[in-house]
């Protein structure tokens, strides 16, 4: 399951390489052989496999790895003797193992004698020697634990080494073998083996931070973190209303980006360079994945959710969303920008809906006043919807002692009363400056056109009392209410452009 071919070969143990070959069919030879592979003794190490019993298994530098299965234990044992020997004495022949030296200042000098110190220094180059060789073997079998505290140990050292011929060789090996294990380490996921859950998921980061690979290092953290945050987030069934699902998105994905922050600090703090640009950017592009999945549960394209549950959707997505500023974030701007499209086209399309309701009910309109029953309490939800903007009913209201109550505005007026409530309800929860002027251009059409059906009510005597009521409560009352809930508890700033219909109407 490891590796990509199984194959019987034979092997040809040469001065300088060793060879593997397939037997093969001829018509002029007995026995012949093809070539598979050929390995150079200077860039292999050779390794026992202790999971597999008569095999051994050969490392090439960078990334290439080869397992043979002997045919008996005594084979693989003169297999793995020969092919070692074959290395040292070609290592002996060709003089590769170089005579380096360490600088040593008067820090280095311990006690003893010049000797001893001399020694000590002959030592360790000679240790450099052989570091490639065994970080190779740490590499293949995946110690990277060994692998990063021989680096570490020998850091100094190769800061030291003396600019001889062979010093940048010796360096260009090491460096080499850096790159190779800071690669595997930065490969390393959720979704892998040892590093899938808990603690172990940060090894790998401890360990490039280990090796000064700032960089590596944050982007594996917050790699990892992004496949969690993804898999917590799918967990999350649809069930119940819209509003339910959105609150267990929201709190599920904006504290986990917060812990996510804590942690991040937390396991940085050490470092030399700045790393919260890093979190940011990583913030930022969580924060656009989350847009995209609640745009498309909140806004869906071709479709209407119910009034008020879009404008609730985003209250609880930003109210979550302050989570963030704990950390010294505040990303409601970003919300508002990534939200914008849904929240625009969600607006436009619940301006649509009332102009071609009021449209339909200034048709069906008798131009009667509205007749309401006190055991169903419409007429008190309806006092009760006018008080949020400080608007008296009562003077409106006609009691003729028994348990009906006569409101002399029109059905078409209450009607549109309650859904432009609930429009503007909604709008409020999910406004910002970014869509101040449609929300604004809507609500100047709507109101325009509601008060100019009442100025093309038929000049019938009987009706006359209705309409004009009608009239001075929209123009009055309704009108210069909604005025002030714009400028205090949406807008912040003043609606001129609102205030001419005011105008328009009493030159009317």
């Amino acid at each position: 399951q490891w590796y990509q071919r199984r194959v019987r070969v034979r092997l040809f143990l040469m001065t300088d390489c060793i060879m593997s070959a397939a037997p093969t069919k001829s018509a002029w030879m007995s026995e012949a052989y093809k070539m598979v592979d050929l390995l150079e003794l200077k860039n292999i190490t050779i390794m026992d496999v202790q999971d597999r019993k008569l095999c051994f298994k050969i490392t090439q530098y960078p990334a290439n790895m080869f397992m043979y299965r002997a045919e008996s234990e005594q084979k693989r044992i003169e297999w793995v003797s020969l092919i070692k020997r074959a290395q040292q004495d070609l290592k002996e022949s060709v003089g590769e193992r170089p005579d380096i030296e360490l600088k040593q200042s008067r820090d280095d000098m311990v006690e003893g004698t010049w000797e001893e110190n001399q020694r000590r220094a002959k030592f360790r180059a000679e240790a450099l020697l052989e570091l490639p060789e065994q970080l190779d073997v740490c590499i293949a079998q995946r110690d990277f634990d060994n692998a990063v505290r021989k680096l570490r140990d020998a850091k100094q050292d190769i800061a030291k080494l003396e600019q001889s011929n062979h010093a940048p060789e010796i360096k260009a090996r090491i460096d080499s073998r850096l790159r190779q294990l800071t690669d595997m380490l930065t490969e390393v996921n959720m979704g892998s083996g040892m590093y899938a859950h808990g603690k172990a998921s940060k090894k790998p980061v401890k360990q490039l931070l280990l090796l000064e690979k700032v960089t590596q290092a944050t982007s594996l953290f917050l790699r990892n973190k992004s496949t969690s945050l993804k898999m917590s987030i799918r967990r999350i069934k649809m069930e119940g209303t819209m509003t339910l699902y959105i609150t267990k998105l929201s709190q599920t994905f904006f504290s986990t980006v917060a812990a996510v922050g804590t942690e991040f600090k937390a396991v940085f703090s050490n470092t030399e360079t700045g790393c919260m640009p890093s979190y940011v950017a990583w913030v930022e592009s969580e924060l656009e994945w989350f847009a995209d999945m609640f745009s498309r549960q909140v806004f869906p394209q071709g479709s209407v959710i119910g009034h008020g549950v879009a404008g609730e959707c985003v209250a609880i997505a930003l109210k979550h969303a302050d989570q963030l500023s704990q950390n010294g974030l505040d990303i409601s701007f970003l919300m508002h920008r990534l939200l914008q499209p849904g929240i625009a086209e969600t607006l436009k399309r619940n301006h649509i809906q009332i102009m071609e309701a009021s449209q339909l009910r200034a048709k069906e309109e008798h131009w009667k006043k509205c007749q309401f029953s006190r055991q169903t309490g419409d007429i008190k939800k309806l006092d009760d919807l006018l008080k949020t903007y400080n608007v008296d009913l009562s003077k409106y209201c006609v009691s003729t002692g028994d348990d009906n109550i006569y409101v002399t505005l029109c059905h078409s007026v209450i009607s549109f009363v309650r859904s432009f409530h609930s429009y503007l309800q909604d709008a409020k929860k999910m406004y910002n400056i970014r869509v101040k002027k449609q929300l604004i251009d809507s609500i100047t059409s709507c109101l325009q056109f509601q008060s100019f059906q009442l100025k093309l009510a038929p000049p019938d005597p009987e009706i006359r009392t209705v309409v004009t009521s009608s009239d001075m409560f929209m123009n009055k009352e309704f009108i210069p209410a909604v005025i002030t809930f714009l400028e205090l508890q949406v807008t912040g700033q003043p609606v001129p452009q609102i205030r001419k219909i005011l105008d328009t109407n009493d030159m009317l």
